[in-house]
């Protein structure tokens, strides 16, 4: 299934996820049924099940998103879901897929959330304990979408993936005792750190509600610096959660990239990412896979 989408249009981006334990039954019967629904409202979008729960970002016009997360909150479990929204020109991805996964965010130890020992801080309570003087700030995403803004002053572990994070963790000295201020994009990642945290012996930790993507909804150019990348064709959001102008996908390794350039092989202008670009092979300079690979046999350039 796919969406066609005309300049003007607008579009929803929403993104959702619970933890909630699911039979391997009601897994394959929500699954069929979601499919049915969302190509009834022509929803594209990714959808993360497992038995723990559901991880979800879903894109598509406002009446049809509404339809599709009403009859979401039917299923059970999944009633009053905390919802981020944010608007796009686009439809943000290509299709709907609905995967069976054993983790609705892979971080190689299945199992509900941390539900006690921390806090989920709104916006505004986040904002008010970040000028604290004895608080740790850390982002917990990995190092391509911190390189794209960040909180000031926030420390991170130079995650590559997420499920490298319990022996990051491990591996650098932050203070126990203290609080600390914990954020990700949408809030998932930060629910199973937090377990892991507990584990290691951290006392006082504090979750960002909504991550990054429903703080930029109450406060945008405040004390997040950048943009905030997402897993979505629109690369990134800027403060205003609008898809961002000033990155685009590589188009040889799917980072955001920013560094704008003539491809070598059919000279239109296109963007790459940095890491690619600092690798200096001259292959890497052009536009897309196709023009690398002729690039590479030589081929003259037909266009």
């Amino acid at each position: 299934m796919t969406m066609q989408s005309k300049p003007d249009e607008e579009f929803q981006i929403v993104s959702f996820y619970r933890f909630v334990s699911f039979s391997k039954t009601e897994l394959s019967k929500i699954h069929k049924e979601l499919i049915k629904e969302g190509a009834t409202n022509n929803i594209v979008g990714l959808i993360l099940l497992s038995k723990e729960g559901i991880n979800a970002t879903l894109s598509g016009k406002k009446e049809n998103i509404n339809n599709y997360l009403q009859f979401i909150e039917k299923q059970k479990g999944l009633e009053d879901l905390f919802y981020k929204r944010s608007p796009s020109t686009i439809p943000a991805f290509k299709k709907l897929r609905i995967k069976t996964k054993k983790e609705i965010i892979t971080f190689g130890k299945p199992g509900k959330s941390a539900s006690f020992g921390f806090h989920d801080l709104e916006p505004e309570e986040w904002e008010a304990m970040l000028n604290e003087e004895k608080v740790t700030i850390l982002d917990i995403r990995n190092d391509y979408e911190i390189e794209l803004g960040q909180f000031k002053k926030a420390k991170n572990l130079g995650l590559k993936e997420f499920n490298e994070f319990s022996k990051k963790l491990q591996s650098v000295e932050l203070p126990k005792e203290q609080k600390t201020l914990l954020y990700c994009t949408g809030g998932i990642r930060c629910e199973k750190a937090i377990t892991e945290m507990e584990k290691q012996g951290f006392k006082e930790i504090y979750q960002l509600k909504g991550g990054i993507i429903h703080y930029l909804k109450i406060f945008s150019n405040k004390s997040f610096e950048g943009e905030c990348f997402v897993f979505d064709h629109r690369v990134a959001v800027d403060q205003s959660l609008n898809p961002s102008q000033k990155y685009a996908l590589c188009p040889h390794c799917g980072q955001a990239a920013g560094r704008k350039i003539k491809c070598a092989h059919c000279k239109k202008h296109t963007k790459v990412c940095k890491h690619c670009i600092n690798k200096k092979i001259e292959h890497l300079m052009t536009c897309s896979k196709n023009c690398a690979y002729h690039f590479r046999m030589g081929h003259q350039c037909r266009k």
